[in-house]
């Protein structure tokens, strides 16, 4: 198939979008494009925003390139250069205005542009929106644009093979099924493949294009900063930059409106191509009511709209720009955590002078594919991190700096962005072009985002610095060399390039990494994985991922995970039906994570026994269910250890953990990896455990040895810093100076009420009662020794016997906890548990809200509900039955009804494994 002919060329005509806006025309060239196979002669016509594997997919010319090892079978088609091309009209007014450009928001990514046959400009950055000249080589009426890509593959590998030395890593691991020399194009990181996904290096158009002409000037960036003053009032920073037209100057005047508000400001100005910005600071008066911005779960997301219009001097053009505006203040502190300063730093957020825990995950792309991520789908995830009580997304730095849609809905969801720059897990050259490409880039998109109010910091990239000093590409072979190289990018170029353009932000070198610590070392730290400065990524594979003592007590943890396999209905869609065991070949090929495979059922045999049904087909079904449970356990103990140490210090300094962000939260295909959201948006029950492990309220409980500790947290109150008067050691206080007295209806005092079960019936054996009165965000509120609650409990016959469960009054409402005195796998009781779906009610109009009753004859754990032709999600999932019957909610995505959902349901608990 790969020789054969696609298809004949096909010249498009087809009718363009041309909107002349205030004496500025735009020709809108999204839509049909052909696209060629340089190589081999053959075309399809393809959408643009887009490239070269949907054009062929929508063309029926290939498979799902996700089918099985298409990604290997389909190879061929990154190895060959494509092209775009197209005709477009343009009108005498175009031609005869001083400018007329072609812009491109992103080409993917080497690239050379021509119109009318004439080369009018080059790309070589997939982050970076090109504009050309196009008015030496366009024609009144019809014209022809053609882009000409070449292979990311073979470009890289090209760069490497001119550079003066090795720029590691050359290769990925072989597990990746990868791509070579990712590094050496600036392009995103992760399409030459990733432990968690395909290589599919694409070109194309992939983001929006157009034509537009115009003699004055138009906008290209409205940037914000919003300033809290000591008087509490507001200063609005904007800066406008402007496209004018190259040898010329333009007069005219500059509006600037803040909607729903009384704030103006009308001025004359002068602008050249040299000269083309304009600052504007706007005093708002304490009479104008301002609304701040929260992160969610904080307060509100208010938002206003910025109008920006220039109108040229002589009043035959106009150019506007919308943004939206959020005012929020944002400082990461890192102060001593005490007068004995070899105890290291603090780092946290203040958001509007409040300090904030930070709960949330990472976000990767949704799909290898950008075009095929839709502003709904785009929705769909994000509001899935905020329905878990999220406040914080990590834009990692081997993806793309996301779309418009994505921010805008962080914006209004209040979902903080860390934003990485897109370097990740590679040194990098820094050669000129290299370099000046980069400069552009990170001009570029700092203007871009820079006034939505979800980012709060930027970061120069990902685990580079730890890479250079843990030596994981051999940069000890030259050492000095690397090192140099790394300075010169992140602190030489990109530090105060990002100080220039953006005094509102922290800005740290590298995540992982030592923040002021590492900047006073000289921007490499000794140890930049230290648990006494800045941010850690955290992985501890094939240990007790359920044990408390397992885990390093860090300031902040911006990544850490387990893997777990996605659901069978999801693999199913990419399988054969001979793939679906577990130790199939292409199950073996899915999994890119070395060994992979090999310690998930390790990590299962921990605790609990491994599945042995002879049905292999079944087995592998409890293969999957047995991986979420054991990746929702371990990340579940990992957060709340770090959520309990959010006030708290040892004697070494460490401690006032203050950020928990796991990874990730989503998916790019269907394969094994560490995400809580299954390509296409399935929640894993990693998912919904986080909806109880990020609560506001919280009741944790752990073993320290044969004793139970049961911590409360309640880090979304707000709070102050406290300083001890002798030590000067730092907590963090509830600020009961805000007349907040309440958590959700729960008061800040009552009572925990333990009790203990034995596995085999629903009567509690024993229950106690502690008074609680939070004095602080993160509060030991029980501690007893195991042996002495099992004897007060008449649990005679030991440990495999009986739990602890937990709430605060009443047993059937959130928060609520359990504990195991053992492993899983040794636990007497739950062998012969019975769960069914007992009865499912329709509870709305809409039919997109049931109620669905769960019955058990048994104590049960880790209940598990799918709708497998569904699509949508329950209120909880992978729960603990210590009664007869449950009542849950189903929302789904798109209207059903009682039978079609009915029927669609089944439920498993862990006993269902083993008979």
């Amino acid at each position: 198939m790969a020789s054969q002919n696609i298809g004949l060329l096909v010249v498009l005509t087809a009718s363009l979008c041309c909107v002349c806006y205030g004496g500025v025309v735009t020709v809108n060239l999204n839509g049909n494009w052909t696209v060629r196979d340089e190589n081999r002669g053959s075309s399809v016509i393809g959408q643009v925003p887009g490239n070269m594997y949907t054009a062929l997919l929508g063309s029926a010319m290939i498979q799902d390139p996700y089918y099985r090892k298409n990604d290997e079978l389909y190879r061929w088609i990154s190895r060959d250069d494509w092209s775009y091309s197209r005709t477009f009209q343009v009108s005498t007014k175009m031609v005869g205005q001083n400018t007329l450009e072609l812009v491109c928001d992103g080409l993917d990514t080497v690239a050379e542009v021509f119109i009318n046959g004439k080369l009018v400009g080059e790309s070589d950055n997939m982050f970076v929106q090109y504009t050309f000249n196009i008015k030496p080589a366009a024609v009144v009426g019809e014209n022809t644009v053609k882009i000409s890509f070449k292979s990311a593959v073979k470009y890289a590998a090209q760069q490497a093979q001119n550079a003066d030395y090795v720029v590691p890593p050359e290769c990925p691991v072989p597990n990746y099924r990868g791509d070579c020399h990712a590094n050496m194009i600036r392009k995103m990181q992760s399409s030459f493949s990733w432990d968690w996904g395909p290589s599919f290096p694409t070109q194309g158009i992939w983001k929006n294009i157009y034509v537009q002409s115009f003699n004055h000037g138009v906008i290209q960036h409205v940037t914000t900063e919003t300033i809290l003053g000591s008087d509490n009032s507001w200063t609005l920073n904007t800066e406008v930059f402007m496209d004018i037209p190259d040898g010329q100057s333009t007069g005219g005047d500059l509006e600037v409106r803040l909607d729903g508000t009384t704030v103006t400001h009308r001025a004359p100005v002068s602008l050249t191509r040299e000269n083309s910005s304009v600052s504007v600071s706007i005093a708002i008066p304490k009479s104008v009511p301002i609304k701040k911005w929260w992160p969610n779960g904080h307060g509100n997301q208010t938002m206003y709209k910025l109008y920006v219009f220039f109108t040229s001097s002589d009043g035959q053009e106009m150019s506007g720009k919308k943004v939206n505006v959020g005012f929020r203040t944002v400082e990461v502190v890192q102060d001593f955590v005490s007068a004995n300063q070899s105890l290291g730093r603090t780092f946290y957020f203040k958001i509007n002078g409040r300090p904030i825990f930070f709960k949330g995950s990472n976000w990767i792309p949704a799909d290898v594919f950008l075009d095929r991520v839709t502003p709904s789908y785009v929705n769909e995830l994000l509001q899935a991190a905020a329905d878990v009580n999220m406040n914080v997304l990590r834009v990692w730095g081997g993806g793309v700096y996301e779309t418009e849609e994505f921010y805008d809905t962080a914006d209004r969801l209040g979902i903080m962005i860390w934003q990485d720059f897109m370097f990740g897990c590679a040194m990098y050259p820094v050669h000129k072009s290299f370099m000046d490409s980069v400069a552009m880039e990170i001009e570029h998109q700092v203007r871009r985002l820079k006034h939505h109010p979800s980012i709060v910091i930027w970061s120069g990239n990902n685990e580079n610095e730890k890479a250079l000093i843990q030596s994981w590409y051999n940069t000890n072979s030259n050492f000095t060399l690397y090192k140099s190289d790394y300075l010169t990018l992140y602190k030489g170029l990109m530090a105060p390039l990002v100080a220039r353009e953006d005094s509102s932000r922290p800005f740290i070198l590298s995540s992982p990494g030592n923040g002021v610590e590492s900047q006073q070392e000289g921007g490499v730290a000794a140890e930049p994985w230290s648990e006494l400065y800045g941010d850690i990524h955290e992985y501890k594979y094939l240990l007790p991922f359920y044990l408390d003592e397992t885990y390093r007590i860090p300031r902040f943890s911006s990544e850490y995970g387990l893997q777990s396999y996605p659901s069978y209905d999801t693999l199913k869609k990419v399988y054969a039906p001979d793939d679906l065991t577990y130790w199939s070949d292409l199950n073996e090929y899915r999994q890119h994570h070395p060994a992979g495979n090999v310690e998930l059922m390790a990590e299962i045999s921990m605790l609990f026994s491994l599945p042995n049904k002879t049905d292999m087909k079944q087995r592998f079904k409890d293969s999957i269910y047995l991986t979420q449970i054991t990746q929702a356990v371990g990340i579940k103990a990992e957060t709340e250890h770090y959520r309990r140490w959010q006030n708290r210090l040892d004697e070494s300094g460490r401690g006032n953990t203050m950020g928990a962000m796991y990874w990730q939260l989503n998916d790019i295909w269907q394969a094994p990896t560490w995400a809580s959201l299954e390509y296409g948006g399935t929640w894993k029950m990693l998912h919904y455990f986080a909806r109880h492990f990020f609560a506001p309220l919280l009741i944790s409980p752990y073993l320290d040895g044969e004793d139970v500790c049961v911590y409360l947290i309640a880090d979304h109150i707000p709070v102050v810093e406290h300083r001890h008067p002798d030590t000067q050691k730092l907590t963090f206080r509830p600020d009961y100076s805000t007349g907040l007295g309440k958590v959700h209806g729960l008061g800040l005092s009552g009572q925990l009420h333990v009790v203990m079960y034995s596995w085999h019936s629903f009567t509690p054996l024993h229950s106690w009662v502690q008074q609680y009165s939070l004095n602080e965000t993160s509060e030991l509120v029980f501690f007893k020794n195991t042996i002495t609650l099992m004897t007060e409990a008449d649990c005679n016959q030991g440990k495999n016997f009986c739990f602890l469960f937990f709430h605060l009054g009443d047993p059937n409402n959130e928060p609520v906890a359990w504990q195991p005195l053992t492993e899983y796998k040794n636990i007497i009781g739950l062998e012969n548990a019975v769960t069914q779906v007992a009865d499912v009610q329709q509870t709305s109009t809409d039919k997109q809200v049931y109620n669905v009753t769960i019955a058990t004859d048994k104590i049960s754990v880790f209940v598990w509900l799918d709708a497998h032709d569904v699509k949508g999600r329950f209120s909880d999932n992978g729960f603990l039955m210590i009664s007869p019957k449950k009542a849950v909610q189903f929302f789904s995505s798109l209207p059903t009804d009682v039978a079609t959902l009915r029927n669609s349901l089944t439920v498993q608990s862990l006993a269902d494994v083993y008979h």
